[in-house]
């Protein structure tokens, strides 16, 4: 397994030498352990005594884990090491990467071993305006990690999300269609692993990701979603995939616009970023609400009803203005998959773009709940 060692003083703890798989939700360090094997293990080690009803795990597993408080947190797994005695997962949680332990009396304990992203790591070399005092104070929001973990239950795995995609992707390119049933909480909590997982497999041409929310932080920080970190270097990684980083007005925000290198959205990408568009604040026009859902591919229905619940305004002068203002940035109609064998190449090199707003912009932004 790939380890680094941890000498972290900041907001990851105090300097230690704990060996921490290198960073990214799925770690590189991945055992190819099967959920078989792992069971036969936790019964010779007396494992299956700490979890609910003696389900499995394997890395990019995502669980559900009671407290002895009583809260439930969502876990995602790293790696499961079968060489201790008795055996350890290590899981990732808001940011923080810790080290469960099966105890005795039942149950586990948990040890902070570090955090992710890391100054230095991937998605810091591709957005570098998160380094430095922006990463400490994003690790710092998460919070005390939990000290327990009286047991867990398996819920989905990331396997099980690219599969999902594969098959139809309709949750996470069409957006939320008016009236729609509510997300459940593990919809709600992949909603951004699911979108980057569709431009990856070409189904999507722009996708945006909030990297740091200081508008709202209460509403807790997307990049902390399961997934989120390493499908981002995974996207980055893609070939095809380009990003530029969209900062909000006075600095409260910064949103990564992922999006694949073929005109229109090579164009259309850099655009929003262009006027500061954040990924989780909604846009202050009816123009901009309409304008960010085009440009993220979502069904004109459901961006249609998604500004008239806001009683945004809407009227079909300015539905024509954005689809002039489109085709004056590119004449080129989207085309998915963009990552068809074949499919238009782009002609316009997309420009890292700043972060001044536009007139009637509020905060920026604008993807859909």
């Amino acid at each position: 397994m790939s380890l680094l060692m941890s000498t972290s003083a900041t907001a990851c703890g105090r300097a230690h030498n704990s060996p921490v798989p290198r960073t990214g939700p799925f770690g590189r360090a991945r055992l190819a352990l099967s959920h078989v094997k792992l069971r036969r293990y936790e019964y010779r080690h007396g494992l299956h005594a700490a979890t609910a009803d003696s389900v499995a795990t394997a890395p990019a597993d995502l669980l559900y884990a009671k407290t002895p408080a009583g809260a439930t947190e969502t876990l995602q797994v790293v790696s499961v090491d079968s060489s201790s005695s008795p055996a350890t997962l290590t899981v990732q949680w808001k940011g923080q990467t810790l080290r469960l332990s099966p105890r005795s009396e039942g149950g586990w304990s948990t040890e902070k071993i570090g955090c992710y992203p890391a100054e230095g790591g991937e998605l810091l070399r591709a957005f570098p305006a998160m380094s430095g005092r922006l990463l400490l104070e994003l690790h710092e929001h998460a919070g005390p990690a939990p000290t327990a973990v009286s047991s867990w239950d398996r819920v989905h795995s990331l396997g099980e999300l690219e599969a999902a995609a594969t098959a139809d992707a309709t949750l996470w390119t069409e957006g939320t269609r008016p009236g729609a049933p509510e997300k459940t909480p593990l919809q709600a909590a992949t909603l951004t692993a699911g979108e980057l997982v569709a431009l990856m497999q070409g189904k999507r041409g722009v996708v945006i990701v909030q990297l740091w929310n200081g508008f709202e932080p209460a509403r807790g920080q997307p990049l902390f979603e399961p997934y989120v970190v390493g499908l981002l270097e995974r996207a980055l990684a893609t070939p095809g995939v380009r990003a530029v980083t969209s900062t909000a007005p006075g600095g409260v925000g910064l949103t990564a616009v992922l999006f694949a290198d073929k005109e229109p959205f090579n164009v259309w990408g850099p655009h929003l970023a262009s006027f500061g568009c954040q990924a989780n604040a909604v846009a202050g026009s009816a123009y901009y609400k309409v304008l960010i859902g085009k440009i993220l591919g979502y069904a004109d229905e459901n961006i249609y009803g998604y500004v008239r619940s806001l009683g945004g305004g809407l009227t079909p002068a300015i539905i024509s203005q954005v689809e002039a203002d489109l085709k004056k940035l590119s004449k080129a109609k989207p085309k998915l998959p963009w990552n068809r064998e074949g499919s238009r190449g782009g002609k316009k090199t997309a420009q890292a773009a700043g972060g001044a707003p536009g007139a009637g912009q509020q905060k920026g932004g604008g993807k859909r709940k």
